[in-house]
């Protein structure tokens, strides 16, 4: 066994703790979160070191990539787990970063033997990007429920056509009310309309001014609508391009497991790329219900005496991971004949709209495990 090195990571420093396999402290210190301050941290490590941290979100990227670039490895550590291990420790409640990084140093002892088998991920920049797509696309999940607040007041005529297409969204860019398309000619709407690029507008200028004639919108919200329709243009673009970044690295990287995972009905190659960003490599995982653990909708467990109660889904697993096998399973069980059944058989035994969805999550996160574990294709069962 070699030393244990635990990092208390802040936004600006760090502190650390060294311990060898005995659990005794060898060196201890705080650094600054930058090039010199790496530096003065490794001249005060011993040969045969493995570094243990806690995920903070962002802060331990740089480190890292420091430590990876070095040679060295490290662990990356869900919080939680940290937090128990302490908790099932000791009834002191002493809270410094030095006692902070102690704990993660012993934790990392008392786990070395798992710890040394796993891989030393390193936060990929793919999962970044996955987990910034996922960003805009909710970024415009609201501007469109914002636009449509906001043409409610100003022109709620116009809600009777579809005013989330590309076309209809640089149209109300440009005339964004009764008023303004009224005081316009028709050479201005026609022109307005035909400068959209993409799928052709079916609404014509005249059915527009149809819509603007005796209308009961408010003048003074225009500029509000204006302002909603360009930012879901310009979140739009965003997303396109970040969709096209993360299914090329993923096609690169994950080509057969996206082939295996599109072999599912209803799952798509966006789908499959964001799966694959978060869970990386399938070895990761020995078992299927390690993955669901990580996922996060493995039961809470209550045992006590003869009481044996399992709970609500945990939803201490991948955030991000969670809603991706949740949109998957929904697709599963619209194009999927065994997938429906399973959701059916599931309601039928008095299951909620929810436990039938987290069942219908985790069977088919059971299925994925197997496929990409032995390279197989999906195949409908009957």
């Amino acid at each position: 066994m070699c030393n244990i090195a635990g990092i208390d990571i802040a936004s600006r420093k760090f502190d650390y703790r060294i311990i060898n396999d005995n659990g005794a402290s060898l060196s201890r210190g705080s650094c600054e979160m930058n090039y010199e301050g790496f530096r003065s941290f490794l001249s005060d490590v011993p040969e045969d070191t493995v570094f243990i941290m806690e995920s903070t979100g962002r802060y331990h990227k740089n480190l890292c990539h420091f430590l990876s670039g070095k040679g060295f490895r490290f662990c990356v550590e869900n919080p939680m787990m940290i937090k128990n291990y302490v908790k099932s420790t000791t009834l002191r409640k002493t809270k410094t970063d030095s006692a902070d990084a102690l704990s993660i140093a012993r934790y990392g002892l008392a786990n070395y033997d798992r710890l040394r088998r796993e891989k030393c991920v390193m936060d990929d920049e793919v999962r970044n990007i996955a987990r910034r797509r996922q960003e805009v696309a909710e970024d415009i999940a609201r501007a469109k429920t914002q636009l449509k607040s906001d043409l409610a007041l100003a022109w709620p005529e116009i809600l009777a056509v579809d005013v989330f297409t590309y076309s209809m969204l640089c149209f109300l860019s440009r005339f964004s009310s009764p008023d303004e398309v009224l005081s316009a000619t028709d050479g201005e709407l026609i022109a307005a309309l035909s400068s959209c690029r993409g799928r052709a507008l079916e609404t014509s200028a005249e059915d527009i001014k149809g819509y603007a004639i005796g209308s009961i919108g408010v003048t003074g919200y225009a500029d509000l609508v204006k302002d909603s329709a360009e930012k879901i243009l310009f979140l739009e673009k965003r997303d396109k391009a970040l969709t096209k970044a993360l299914v090329e690295h993923e096609n690169k990287v994950h080509a057969k497991e996206l082939e295996i995972l599109q072999s599912i009905p209803g799952v798509g190659e966006i789908t499959a790329a964001h799966f694959m960003a978060e869970v990386e490599d399938i070895s990761r995982f020995a078992t299927y219900q390690k993955l669901i653990a990580y996922m996060g909708t493995d039961p809470s467990i209550y045992q006590s005496g003869e009481s044996h109660n399992s709970g609500h889904i945990t939803k201490h697993g991948n955030r991000s991971l969670r809603k991706y096998v949740y949109i998957m399973a929904q697709r599963a069980i619209m194009y999927s004949p065994f997938f429906r059944a399973y959701y059916d058989k599931k309601r039928e035994q008095g299951f909620s709209h929810r436990k039938a969805m987290i069942a219908v999550m985790n069977k088919l996160t059971k299925i994925i495990f197997t496929l990409l574990t032995r390279g197989d294709m999906y195949k409908e069962e009957s």
